[in-house]
This record gives C-alpha cells, sequence and structure tokens, in this order.
C-alpha cells in the first residue's frame, strides 16, 4: 500500500468516526440535480483540496521523518509504522523522545552532583592544606 492509499485509508476511517458529516458516495445519482458547470466546479474543487491534503500530508510525512532521524530511527527501514499509533496509542518516535529527554534530565541531575562534589573536593583540599 502506498503513502498515499495509506492517507486516504486513514482519512476515511477518520470520518467514519463523525457519522452524518458526509453522504452516501456509492449512491449513483447524488449528483443528478447539478448542471455540467457546476459539476465542473466540484471537479475543480475537488482536485484543489486533494491537491492541498496531499501536500500537507506530505509535509507532515517529511517533518516525521526529520524527527524520526534526530532520534535515531531510520524512516526508510520503518515502514508506515512510523506514521500510525500503535494500538496502546503511542508510537516509536515518542517513545524515543521520552527515552532521551528522561536521559537529558539525568544528565542534569548527574551535572549538579558532580559540581557539588568537586566543590566539596576543593574545601576538603583546602582544609587539608592549613
Amino acid at each position: 500500500m502506498t503513502t498515499e492509499e495509506m492517507v486516504k485509508h486513514q482519512f476515511e476511517q477518520r470520518l467514519e468516526q463523525y457519522p452524518g458529516c458526509c453522504f452516501d458516495v456509492d449512491d449513483p445519482s447524488r449528483y443528478d440535480g447539478f448542471e455540467a458547470k457546476t459539476l465542473a466546479m466540484f471537479c475543480r474543487m475537488k482536485d484543489r483540496s486533494n491537491n492541498m491534503f496531499l501536500k500537507r500530508a506530505a509535509a507532515a510525512q517529511a517533518v516525521i521523518d526529520l524527527l524520526a532521524r534526530k532520534v535515531g530511527i531510520d524512516p526508510e527501514k520503518c515502514g508506515l509504522d512510523l506514521y500510525v499509533l500503535d494500538s496502546d496509542g503511542t508510537s516509536p518516535i515518542a517513545e524515543k523522545m521520552d527515552e532521551y529527554f528522561s536521559r537529558s534530565g539525568e544528565k542534569a541531575k548527574l551535572k549538579r552532583r558532580i559540581d557539588e562534589l568537586e566543590n566539596e573536593n576543593r574545601i576538603l583540599r583546602s582544609v587539608v592544606q592549613k
């Protein structure tokens, strides 16, 4: 399944979550009451909307790929798992980022503790020299 097909499938799933917001797309007579010019305008609007949606999806994919590379995940190897949430509502990128931020917080604590110990060491050395 291509990225476009996956995005379309996800979009359709989202629409199914909101009943009443769209009409029956399988009804062959849904456009029978419109003139040809109006139908052509609908097609142009649909094409513009589709193009904008695909551009936004591609931009979002590029951002996700960039974030994945920053946290050490190769987007080429992950496939579509990178762009959808797991069944428990998490994502591989979010997990890596949580791990990174927790480590950076621990690094800051360790650095403060090292500074404290170095200060104590200086004080003890000055006391021993006297």
